[in-house]
This record gives C-alpha cells, structure tokens and sequence, in this order.
C-alpha cells in the first residue's frame, strides 16, 4: 500500500493566526515542532494499517515549503521539502493507493473558519472549477483523482473537515480544532490531537480500496477573482488563458493537472 501525504501548517492544532504560520518568530518553530508531530503520527496510524511506502510532500508556502522539522520525522516514510515545484503536486502520479491532506484549512470566505484563504490571502479572492467555488481540499483532491487516487484522510479544522466530506463523503476527518473566528478556535489538547490523526489515518488505510476517487470532468476551467486589477494587468493571456473581467482570469485544460499548470504558469 502506497501512501502520499501532502501537508499545510494553517490546520495544524494550536495554530490560529498568522504569525504562527510566517517564518521568522519563535511561534512558527512551535508550530513547525507539532506539523512534525502530527505527520508522524499520520505515517503511524498509516503503517499500522499495512502501508508500505509513503512519501510526505511539504506543501506550506510558496517561498520555502521547508516547515517539517527534519531530523525529527518518521523513519518510515520519505520527504519532499523545497521549491520550485515541477509539478502540482509534486511527484504525484498513479502508483499511489491513496491520498491524505495534513493541516488542511478551508477556502477563502468560509465562516468561522481559522486562517482560511485560497493559495493566496493576499491575491486570490475564489476559485472556482468548472464554475463551482473550491479550495486547496477540493484542487488537491482532483488532482489525485486525475491518477485515480482516492482521497481518503484529511486533518484541519471542523471547517475544512466539512468541507472535504462535502467532496468526499467517506474521508475520514481528523478534526484538531474548531473554528470560533479567522484567528480563534477552541483548541483540543496536542496529545488527544496526535491520537486522532493516528486513528483516522489508520482507518483511513483500512477502507482506501472502497473509496471513489474524486474526479472533475474535462475539460476543465479554473476561473480565479484577484483582489486587484493590477494583479490581472500582469498575467498574459495565451492558450488556456484567458482575462474575463478586470480582476477574474479563466485558465483551461483538457484536465485539471493541465489547467492548474496554466494557472501556475501564469
């Protein structure tokens, strides 16, 4: 069994603003300490259900994406760490039985979800894909199932729990907080949190040959509102790419791996 885990630090327990999710204070290294924790939690509760191989891609922020503490992570698994990204999401492809997201949050506008945005909170406004509003759950989730992987375990807070069952009924939701305002939660104690992302995961394992991958029909449109003008003024359009408002682009593809590669691109 083949697990890939890509992970974010906005849904990881304790964590409610920003300056826990920013490098450069001591807040971030805590929150870097438990996004370890909770990965290596994930890879137990995954090899105790029968997983074999399992590589974990670091997927928060777009400058380093180098946020797991190194010489603390699982010895079973291995790790991607670093940008520039080749491709969305790196070394994805269809070998893998199954996906999990760890420290997921939810998209941008979600009531009383903590730190929610899309990809940016500083540009992007929505997404939406072939016109329905998504976030980075729903984005990755497609792109797994473009290799028919089923989307299978996910962790964050209630918010962006609901949000992955709403696209994947049978995931299982480890939730580690939940979601008073942006920057408030009410908050479970670290340990019971490790124990809840170790049993889900091992649940999740369990039952990954049941679940549907989830799957966008082609072809497929990513249309992206940016907070300003100025941000539009400097995408060029080309194939696949196209400026339909003075702050929305449409990006196209014959599927989503090729349609959020114009986006990426752009």
């Amino acid at each position: 069994m083949k697990i890939y885990i890509l992970t974010d630090l906005e849904g990881v327990g304790g964590v409610v603003n920003r300056t826990q999710v920013s490098a450069g204070s001591a807040a971030y290294e805590k929150a870097c300490d438990r996004l370890t924790l909770e990965v290596n939690a994930a890879v137990e509760g995954a090899v105790a259900a029968g997983a074999d191989e399992i590589l974990v891609v670091d997927g928060h922020g777009s400058n380093s994406a180098v946020n797991m503490i190194y010489e603390k992570l699982h010895p079973a698994a291995s790790y991607v760490q670093g940008v520039p990204w080749t491709i969305y999401p790196q070394d994805l492809d269809d070998t893998y039985d199954a996906i999990f997201q760890i420290g997921a949050h939810a998209m941008a506008g979600t009531k009383g979800a903590v730190l929610e945005h899309t990809m940016s909170s500083e540009h992007w406004v929505e997404m939406r894909i072939n016109g329905k509003p998504m976030g980075e759950v729903g984005l990755i989730a497609a792109c797994a199932g473009a290799y028919e992987v089923p989307f299978v375990m996910v962790s964050g807070c209630d918010k962006a729990c609901a949000e992955a069952r709403a696209i994947v009924p049978e995931v299982e939701c480890a939730v580690v907080k939940y979601g008073i305002s942006r920057h408030c939660a009410r908050l479970l104690p670290h340990p019971v949190v490790l124990d809840i992302i170790r049993e889900k995961a091992c649940q999740a394992v369990k039952k990954a040959h049941i679940v549907q991958p989830f799957k966008v029909d082609g072809p497929v449109s990513i249309e992206i509102d940016y907070l300003r003008n100025d941000m539009v003024d400097m995408i060029k359009e080309r194939q696949g790419v196209e400026k339909i408002g003075p702050r929305t682009v449409r990006f196209t593809g014959k599927d989503i791996i090729q349609a959020y590669a114009r986006v990426r691109g752009a």
